[in-house]
């Protein structure tokens, strides 16, 4: 696939959820995509491998979620009863969450939309140090940043 646009991701979408789909209207679909960009901070189209990726994935989650939704009416009030595909979504959508947190967590520079090159040699913090009774050291030696350094 040499991009993706939003038509491309619905009928990725379509098919990723297989018989479900038809359970989701074409707005149903344009706000995913829509959730979906607007999440990740990426428009359309994408020719980024990993970023079309994580957009299919994301995408799929969101689509989830609407159907999540339209399944909250089985929910019994009286008997307090949840059917399992209540459940299942839920699930679902958890797991999809928790592997997005990980894929965030080791792959800072697609998400931050930065190229990994530009993070080689960089010091990314608040600037900021405090020892453990909290007392300002930012400005101690041992806190400094050498970025020019010798040739030695």
């Amino acid at each position: 696939m040499e991009l993706l646009t939003s038509d491309d991701l619905i009928d990725i979408l379509k098919i990723q959820i297989s018989s479900l789909s038809t359970l989701i209207t074409s707005d149903g679909y344009e706000l995913v995509c829509d959730q979906t960009g607007q999440e990740l901070g990426w428009s359309y189209p994408l020719t980024d491998p990993s970023k079309v990726f994580w957009m299919i994935k994301r995408g799929t989650r969101h689509a989830l979620n609407i159907l999540l939704v339209a399944s909250a009416y089985k929910f019994k009030y009286k008997t307090v009863n949840l059917n399992q595909r209540f459940e299942h979504f839920q699930k679902l959508i958890a797991d999809m969450d928790i592997e997005y947190e990980k894929a965030i967590n080791t792959n800072i520079a697609l998400f931050a939309g930065i190229s990994s090159y530009a993070m080689f040699g960089t010091k990314i913090d608040a600037g900021f140090a405090y020892d453990k009774v909290g007392s300002d050291i930012t400005y101690n030696l041992d806190q400094y940043v050498n970025f020019s350094p010798m040739e030695e």
